[in-house]
């Protein structure tokens, strides 16, 4: 995952507790991407005191872990773009501008939109390389210290307004942080991948995830099952996708490139179980062709991943796909 400039680890892709992880939610209401309300606070807690951190009406009232908070109450009161969902508001060093001296990172204890212009997508880092604080008594602004940081299951407590209307709610979700990445082998690993293409054609004007699964197999025959087993989880990581226009008429260049390594590097995402997922809006087609003489949208295009696995750099074969 991409936030700004930073790299974060997605909480589907085996964080330690030393990575900056993301906490990604994305609101849906009737299989639509919505911006709630508000969002008051984004609080976490060991997932085995679940039954013990929520009132009688529901609300958070046990001291969390770790606590993101926003301004003005968490209202969006001017729309997706207000300030304090900005992405670039997360700075992920103490020497950056929103760091206090001493360590302690206040300024990115907050909650920030993920992806620019798309609503109800929103994302909290957990960063292990910086000494967090938040804000948890929000009536005195006295903080808390960043406690979440053991090999444990945890969850992330939501409390959001769906409608300028309705009541505060709490929306649960659950990510934990793990040791087992972290281990030592006495030979060089010996990985297979094999990669597939889910989509084969999209309608010209669609927006879609191009969904590519990948396959990984550990050929040495004496690694511990153990250590196998986590390479069935997401192990791959910075992850891009190129994507060309094939052209058969000799006027125009045969392959022009629609889509760069560079372009959707930070931008690919990564399922828990090894699949990569680019979300193609096919509406720019006609434009970016239009401006280097590559004929009409429609027609053949070729899909092709790169990402990194261990000290391998990984290239897939180039997939067709139609669009029309």
């Amino acid at each position: 995952m991409q936030l700004n400039d930073s790299t974060i680890v997605d909480r589907h892709n085996r964080p330690t507790v030393t990575d900056a992880v993301g906490l990604r939610t994305i609101f849906i209401n009737d299989g639509v991407q919505v911006d709630p309300y508000g969002i008051s606070a984004v609080s976490i807690f060991a997932r085995d005191t679940v039954p013990t951190i929520l009132d009688s009406n529901g609300m958070v009232t046990a001291e969390p872990l770790m606590q993101f908070s926003n301004l003005n109450n968490g209202v969006l009161v001017s729309g997706p773009s207000e300030a304090q969902f900005a992405a670039t508001n997360y700075v992920p060093t103490s020497a950056g501008a929103n760091c206090a001296t001493g360590g302690t990172c206040a300024g990115v204890s907050g909650i920030y939109r993920y992806t620019t212009g798309a609503p109800g997508e929103f994302v909290v880092v957990l960063d292990g390389g910086i000494n967090l604080s938040g804000i948890w008594d929000s009536g005195t602004g006295s903080s808390i210290a960043n406690t979440a940081s053991s090999v444990k299951d945890y969850v992330d407590v939501w409390t959001v307004k769906l409608s300028q209307n309705s009541n505060w709610q709490v929306l649960i979700n659950e990510f934990s942080l793990f040791g087992d990445t972290f281990f030592s082998v006495t030979q060089p690993m010996m990985l297979k991948t094999r990669n597939s293409l889910a989509n084969k054609h999209v309608q010209l004007g669609s927006k879609v995830n191009i969904k590519i699964p990948t396959e990984i197999t550990v050929e040495n025959r004496d690694i511990d099952s153990s250590i196998k087993n986590i390479f069935k989880q997401s192990i791959v990581t910075s992850a891009s996708c190129e994507i060309v226009k094939l052209n058969d008429d000799v006027t125009l260049p045969s392959r022009v490139t629609v889509s760069s390594f560079d372009d959707t590097h930070g931008k690919v995402d990564i399922s828990a179980d090894n699949t990569l997922l680019f979300n193609w809006d096919t509406s720019q087609l006609s434009a970016i062709l239009a401006a280097s003489n590559g004929g009409t949208a429609n027609g053949t295009y070729t899909i092709q991943v790169k990402y990194r696995l261990i000290d391998e750099t990984i290239l897939s074969p180039r997939f067709p796909l139609i669009v029309s």
